[in-house]
């Protein structure tokens, strides 16, 4: 298999033709149909995925307030994003995304076999000493207890801990584009702002991916997060 065809597979949401209209902050987000509720459960009803609770928290569909648990996530290291995207530099991304497979083939300190988790998680962050926007692609590791998750034995793979925190969601069925991914970014923040939710420009841009190739996009599933920023 060449590393565009593995790209596609790991990434058809992201590098499909099709986009999402943009969020204009003027309308309501709940009067948008491109807004799905979320439905995130249905893929997660046999596989590990973040484990979290909704927030009591009232706010107008489609959004979602949701508090995610303290957890363990395996990510690439930090690289920059390249013509405005983090999916742009497929030289990049690739070997990454290889190297997290392995981790749940069982190239890890334990020799365990993983089975691999949902979402593929890409995060997207400011990066204010170099002044440039840095992203990271993350799989989710389920807790172990009493034991630790094994380390990765791949240089380029990291095992961390990401503290609890909120994110504000929204559902998306179809595909998506990572510059529309951003629009809807900024346009939830916006509409936030105007129900007394700010963020600071610390906000991280998280996008969780749910189906992969060989889906009608009509059964694609993605989530778009506003979360301040993790410490992992």
């Amino acid at each position: 298999m060449s590393p565009l065809q593995l790209l596609t597979l790991v990434f058809p949401l992201l590098f499909s033709a099709s986009s999402y209209a943009l969020l204009n902050p003027k309308i309501d987000l709940i009067d948008l149909k491109e807004a799905a509720n979320v439905v995130n459960n249905k893929y997660c009803n046999s596989i590990p995925c973040p484990r979290y609770k909704l927030s009591n928290v009232r706010i107008p569909k489609p959004f979602e307030i949701r508090d995610y648990e303290n957890s363990y996530w395996l990510s690439t290291p930090w690289y920059k994003e390249v013509n405005g995207s983090c999916l742009a530099d497929k030289d990049t991304i690739v070997p990454y995304y290889n190297n997290l497979l392995n981790y749940f083939e069982g190239l890890n300190s334990m020799g365990l076999r993983f089975e691999r988790t949902r979402p593929v998680r890409i995060v997207s962050r400011h990066d204010h000493k170099n002044n440039e926007t840095v992203c990271a692609i993350r799989f989710y590791i389920p807790d172990m207890y009493p034991m630790h998750p094994p380390a990765s034995i791949v240089l380029d793979v990291i095992l961390g801990w990401d503290k609890d925190r909120t994110c504000y969601v929204v559902g998306k069925r179809g595909a998506i584009l990572w510059d529309s991914a951003q629009r809807v970014f900024t346009s939830m923040k916006t509409y936030l702002a105007r129900l007394g939710r700010d963020f600071s420009e610390e906000a991280e841009l998280t996008v969780d991916t749910f189906t992969g190739y060989g889906i009608n996009e009509d059964r694609q599933y993605m989530e778009v997060l506003v979360c301040n920023e993790g410490r992992f």
